[in-house]
């Protein structure tokens, strides 16, 4: 078979099997992806989303509070009419819900308490003393200044629910935390908590498109039919609403990113060579070498994080300059054959290819998954890249046809290199101002560089926080506690070991859910008791009528002691959970999860003036077989030394082998010297830049250091190896230069790209990329030789 068939076959087998590859990839999101797994807080932060990743909030507001209440109860009762659209709905807390319901969770409450305290509720209710109890009841119920506890008081002259609310907060105000869980102290805001129906969030797009109808049906079908309801706003957030804006505007993002990509090469090609053919290989050779990395990716990995999604406009700019380097030197040495110019062209691809191979490779020593797979995957890129531009694109970009070029652009080059050397100077001085007047760019490691730049969900919520959080509370004070068993032994014994590490001066309050986790010895005590106490229904029913108590005041008890019976009488197996419904409208505080089991939320609130970063408490806690601290206040205590870490895990190795190369790859004294000196001006430019345009240190800028750090010493040996050639001209260097600047261009260019993007994290890493791009190739592929000249002529003159 002749040759042309072979490699259009060979590329036919590469985009299949790379295809392959691609479509066993996943793509996380999540920013908890970048982190390590064993990270303090990371496990508890996690199991705290999966918890409530189904919730979809719906925040109602206007400045009425009597608008606000009527739009929210008519929106409830509206979605909950769509069993295909919402699976429940719930806006009120359990206090104003279906009385059912409430003695339900109280009969439960009783049931697994501990039979000391029902031993109270039963001497509570003796003859003895029932005639004092209700006398108090009835004294609340017309003279406390507290609404609630009057109220209660009406409905509860017996003490049931009161005394289950204490049983479930340990004692904490439980009532009041449940009443604000849906509604702010003004009133002017109201909470409507979805879920979804069925598979509704499968993945991201589901999600989408599922959050897609929802705003379809609120605003553009209901909203418009209530025109009473003028001056209400209604906003939707929680972790679906999240899912899909940073999901769907990351894809729209990386989308305009690679068409950007494939726009910008094609142009600067034609600029440069003013020929299509070798433009059609080189893309093909990109598509190629992509394809072969994220199939590798694919049975390597399995699943690409958010970072790793960059990597295509990172390989691109590293990849294709050995193509066009090629073309360079075909261009210089006409008529000679491809085996020809592969010779004179690979030491150069192949140490470049090499150095930046193995600068990545030091990432994959990185502990945070995302810059350690970035790394591997980068590093496999250059090298399988270098490879295809070698041996596929070169013969075929050389047999394109004649390649035009115009000596106009030589000359501009020519004169750019004093340019770009004085513009290098004025960039070191700059920098060096701006440094010193704003100091080196910040570090910002939480999650809020995920977020999209205008996002409804992220904005709705912090109204949520600001509006609904204590205005007295100090930030940071509040730490989630979340616990995961599988079985309730398990789960309680976790939960009784934190009571005991709590009891300490750090913490000024606590909640722990231990009242609807079962206990299976206390249920079997308490059973018969209870049963006992049902049985005295109508003596009790006509001491509160005696007391002067309305006829519904008894409505509540009555119910309780019917579940009691029910019991008695059904005999179930022990330990009993609480009915789905019932943990449903507790909010989720204790639940069932098929890959983590029984998860129970709880909280713990710092002591005034408190430190989160010097709290023992909560590495105490995560001592504790299935208790974690949870949320991004404790994560940020753990990432400062995680990061100082990987210093010595990463830079210090990655140091190691750019020293190496160093020795390797350049010759003699002079050559290390100006390629120091290449990197250290373009890393000086890069960190002014950075801190003039108010850029952080993120998750996603980091991956900026390694491109840039790849490219220098990509664009240095090119040049480097241009100058040590015999009888080199500024002329020649100029035409490399030139070639050089294409792909610095393209590069740069691209990551600019994604600056005009709508996510924060791909914002700062395309500024980042861009400016560190730029500053590389002008420093290497213009002010370099311009320097070597200018220090030959003053050795010679």
């Amino acid at each position: 078979m002749k040759p042309a068939p072979l490699r259009l076959l060979f590329v036919l087998l590469v985009i299949v099997a790379g295809w392959f590859g691609v479509s066993r990839l996943d793509f996380d999101v999540d920013p908890l992806s970048l982190l390590p797994q064993e990270l303090p807080g990371l496990q508890g932060t996690r199991l705290l989303r999966e918890q409530k990743r189904d919730l979809l909030l719906i925040a109602v507001q206007a400045d009425d509070p009597a608008l606000v209440e009527v739009t929210a109860e008519a929106l409830a009762e509206h979605l909950a009419s769509k069993p295909e659209l919402c699976a429940s709905v719930r806006s009120k807390s359990l206090l104003q819900s279906d009385p059912a319901i409430i003695a339900e969770v109280v009969a439960y409450l009783w049931l697994n308490a501990p039979p000391k305290e029902v031993a109270k509720l039963t001497s509570s209710l003796d003859a003895a003393s029932l005639s004092a109890l209700l006398t108090q009841a009835k004294e609340t119920a017309g003279t406390s200044l507290d609404l609630q506890n009057a109220t209660m008081s009406g409905y509860d002259p017996l003490g049931l629910a009161r005394g289950a609310m204490q049983l479930l907060s340990g004692g904490a105000d439980m009532s009041s935390m449940m009443s604000d869980e849906f509604s702010s102290a003004d009133g002017t805001l109201r909470l409507l908590f979805v879920t979804p129906p069925g598979k509704a969030l499968a993945d991201y797009r589901a999600a989408n498109a599922w959050l897609t109808q929802i705003k379809s049906e609120v605003r553009e079908h209901w909203l418009p039919q209530q025109g009473e309801l003028t001056g209400v706003k209604i906003g939707f957030t929680g972790d679906p609403a999240f899912q899909a804006e940073i999901a769907t505007g990351m894809e729209g993002d990386m989308r305009q990113s690679i068409g950007a990509v494939t726009f910008i090469v094609g142009f600067l090609f034609w600029l440069l060579h003013r020929s299509v053919k070798p433009l059609f290989w080189l893309l093909l050779a990109i598509l190629c070498a992509n394809l072969i990395t994220l199939g590798t990716a694919g049975v390597i990995y399995g699943a690409l994080n958010v970072m790793s999604m960059g990597f295509a406009a990172i390989l691109t700019g590293l990849i294709e300059d050995f193509g066009v380097v090629g073309l360079h030197v075909a261009r210089e040495h006409p008529g000679e054959s491809f085996a020809s110019i592969r010779r004179r062209v690979q030491p150069g691809v192949a140490w470049s290819a090499v150095s930046i191979a193995g600068i990545f490779a030091m990432l994959g020593l990185s502990q945070l998954p995302g810059v350690a797979q970035l790394g591997v995957l980068s590093a496999l890129g250059v090298l399988i890249g270098a490879a295809v531009m070698l041996f596929g694109f070169l013969p075929l970009g050389m047999k394109a046809g004649k390649i035009k070029e115009h000596q106009g652009s030589t000359n501009i080059a020519l004169k750019m290199q004093s340019v770009m050397g004085w513009l290098v100077g004025i960039g070191l001085i700059a920098a060096t101002v701006v440094l010193i007047a704003q100091g080196l760019p910040k570090m910002d490691f939480g999650s809020a560089v995920l977020r999209p730049d205008k996002s409804e969900a992220f904005d709705v919520f912090e109204d949520i926080e600001k509006r609904m959080m204590d205005t007295n509370s100090e930030p940071g004070r509040n730490i989630p506690l979340i616990f995961a068993a599988n079985d309730a032994t398990a789960l309680r014994q976790s939960i009784i070991t934190a009571q005991g590490v709590l009891k300490t001066d750090e913490v000024e309050s606590h909640m722990l859910p231990l009242a609807l986790v079962p206990d299976a010895e206390a249920q079997k005590a308490n059973l018969t008791v209870l049963q006992s106490l049902a049985q005295r229904e109508d003596t009790l029913r006509q001491a509160v009528d005696a007391a002067g108590f309305t006829e519904v005041a008894f409505a509540l008890t009555q119910n309780v002691f019917k579940q009691w019976r029910e019991w008695t009488t059904t005999k179930p197996t022990l330990p009993l959970w609480p009915k789905p419904v019932v943990l449903e409208n507790l909010g989720g505080i204790v639940s069932e999860h098929e890959e983590h089991g029984w998860m129970a939320l709880g909280s713990l609130r710092l002591a005034a003036g408190r430190d989160v970063e010097k709290a023992a408490v909560l590495h105490a806690l995560e001592k504790i077989p299935g208790a974690h601290p949870a949320g991004w206040a404790f994560l940020r205590t753990s990432l400062e030394p995680l990061l100082k870490r990987e210093i010595l895990r990463v830079c210090v190795p990655t140091a190691a082998i750019a020293i190496l190369l160093f020795f390797l790859v350049f010759h003699g004294w002079r050559e290390r010297g100006f390629a120091f000196l290449v990197l250290a001006a373009s890393g000086w430019i890069l960190l002014g830049g950075m801190s003039a345009f108010g850029l952080t240190w993120n998750l996603m800028s980091v991956g900026a250091v390694p491109l840039c750090l790849g490219l220098g010493l990509d664009f240095t040996i090119h040049v480097m190896h241009a100058l040590r050639e015999p009888g080199m001209t500024r002329e020649r260097v100029a035409a490399l230069g030139r070639s050089l600047a294409y792909c610095g261009l393209s590069t740069g260019l691209a990551f600019g790209a994604l600056a005009t993007g709508s996510n924060r994290g791909l914002i700062t890493l395309g500024m980042t990329a861009m400016i560190g791009v730029l500053t590389v190739l002008i420093t290497a592929a213009f002010a370099l030789p311009w320097l070597w000249f200018r220090r030959q002529e003053r050795a010679t003159a």
